[in-house]
């Protein structure tokens, strides 16, 4: 992007001959992104140019020319042409450094983050009492660059956890900011034109990160807890949570508490405890030869029952007891 050295042609059997005539290799050598030419033309040939400018800037640890940073701070508008797919493609490279907060820092500093997510510039008004972070923005890029570096779901949870935020700031609390959350965060997502089961993964953990561990909790509270979430999410909520305990100040009393609640749910998962109907002993074919009823919804509400009684008491998930407690929760009816 903002060098273009050239390899010139030999004759009689020379060595090639280097052809530099923008200033490439030194720019190289000093570190520098400039862009080849006038910056402004370059940029709106093609305003990914100025997206590709802060990840190769940010990716190799290169300054920007202050010449070409101007230009990008002018020229920041052009970005709200780009399609959703490139913008994607970017940002996805971004979010796979070491450290993605130092590329969307520079997105916001030179005015693209404004165009392209103006969900997540205006954290930046949203104060927010935290050990490492003034406000939502850069709570959000604390958490970010505490998520695994090979996993986009949880960089991407990691960035728009909070988005939620500054729409239900009140009194000084953010009151259910985890449902408005994974609605803008689908939005954003759908806009760059994500696939389904990345918008799914990604919203189903922002709804689902805001949990509060009690030393009181029942293993009936846990083992809801799982069903809630869905078992085959857990690992990755968790991650996402200790990034957020992360960003919020390293071994904050919740993170202790977060670790207590992992081991409970562990516990639950090597006792082979029952988080879904899949779980049970029993299937609906079992229901209806017992009861002799056909398939509907009497099935569903029995195994509803069925599934809430083993919640309680996982003891009663043998086929024997369940099907004895089938006939009694037929015999009493709906309510």
């Amino acid at each position: 992007m903002a060098w273009r050295p050239a390899v010139g042609g030999d004759s009689g059997g020379e060595a090639p001959r280097i052809v530099d005539p923008f200033g490439g290799q030194r720019d190289l050598e000093s570190r520098i992104v400039r862009a080849v030419g006038d910056p402004r033309e370059r940029f709106q040939e093609d305003a990914l140019r100025m997206l590709r400018a802060v990840r190769f800037a940010t990716l190799l640890g290169f300054t920007i020319e202050p010449a070409t940073a101007e230009a990008i701070r002018a020229s920041a508008h052009l970005a709200a042409a780009l399609s959703g797919e490139r913008i994607q493609m970017e940002l996805t490279k971004m979010l796979g450094a070491p450290k993605p907060s130092v590329a969307l820092r520079m997105l916001s500093d030179l005015g693209l983050l404004e165009v392209i997510c103006p969900e997540l510039e205006l954290c930046k008004t949203t104060p927010q009492d935290k050990a490492v972070a003034q406000d939502v923005f850069e709570h959000s890029l604390a958490t970010v660059d505490a998520t695994p570096a090979d996993d986009l779901v949880l960089r991407l949870a990691g960035l728009f956890h909070d988005i939620g935020k500054p729409a239900t700031f009140a009194d000084g609390h953010f009151h259910q900011h985890e449902f408005v959350g994974e609605a803008k965060a689908r939005e954003i997502l759908r806009r760059w034109r994500f696939d389904k089961d990345t918008i799914a993964q990604v919203t189903h953990l922002i709804r689902h990160h805001m949990f509060w561990y009690q030393t009181e909790w029942t293993g009936s509270a846990v083992r809801r807890f799982v069903r809630k979430v869905g078992l085959e999410n857990i690992p990755a909520l968790f991650r996402l949570r200790r990034a957020d305990n992360i960003g919020s100040g390293a071994r904050s009393p919740r993170m202790y508490a977060l670790e207590a609640l992992w081991e409970r749910v562990q516990e639950e998962i090597a006792a082979a405890a029952a988080f879904s109907l899949r779980d049970l002993a029993v299937n609906g074919n079992d229901v209806m030869q017992e009861l002799r009823i056909a398939s509907g919804p009497e099935v569903g509400r029995i195994l509803a029952e069925l599934f809430e009684r083993v919640l309680d008491d996982p003891a009663l998930n043998t086929r024997e007891r369940l099907l004895a407690l089938a006939r009694e929760i037929e015999r009493k009816g709906p309510g």
